[in-house]
């Protein structure tokens, strides 16, 4: 049985439709936001049935992909693949160990999976360092008025 996933608003709240009945109600989630591990709360319906949802915090849709790119970071290239894509970042898998940690700044060169095979070069910020391959990473700039600007209007 799969955890409906449930969205949180700029307002800080989030609503909750049960499966029972089909009601929903919001209510404020604020409490929960800053939580770094995932979120997953049990909600108890006016008509009685209590049921789990995941809260999604993110402001944006991540796209699963596998595009190849180098990480670079004091002149030291990481070569890897971008595991997930979205307006304000990425996460980069390195092919070998990476001495990168949290809050460090960087740059990544990408090649699209468009027709044309576009080369994208961004600054990045390392937000997560979940293993020495692994990366959660932050555009500097989320404005993108590139071949990357294009990519998130065409595929999102």
């Amino acid at each position: 049985m799969t955890i409906p996933t449930v969205f949180v608003t700029p307002e800080l709240t989030a609503t909750f439709a049960c499966e029972s009945c089909g009601n929903s109600y919001t209510k404020d989630v604020s409490k929960f936001v800053r939580h770094k591990a995932q979120v997953r709360l049990k909600y108890k319906c006016k008509c009685g049935h209590i049921f789990s949802v995941i809260l999604e915090r993110r402001r944006v849709i991540r796209k699963e992909v596998r595009l190849k790119g180098v990480l670079t970071q004091n002149r030291k290239q990481y070569p890897g693949v971008i595991t997930d894509l979205s307006p304000n970042g990425i996460r980069f898998k390195t092919l070998e160990k990476a001495l990168i940690k949290e809050g460090n700044r960087a740059e990544v060169k990408f090649t699209l999976d468009n027709p044309n095979r576009s080369e994208v070069r961004k600054y990045i910020r390392i937000r997560n360092a979940f293993s020495e391959h692994n990366f959660g990473c932050e555009f500097e700039d989320t404005e993108h008025f590139d071949d990357l600007g294009k990519y998130f209007l065409f595929y999102f």
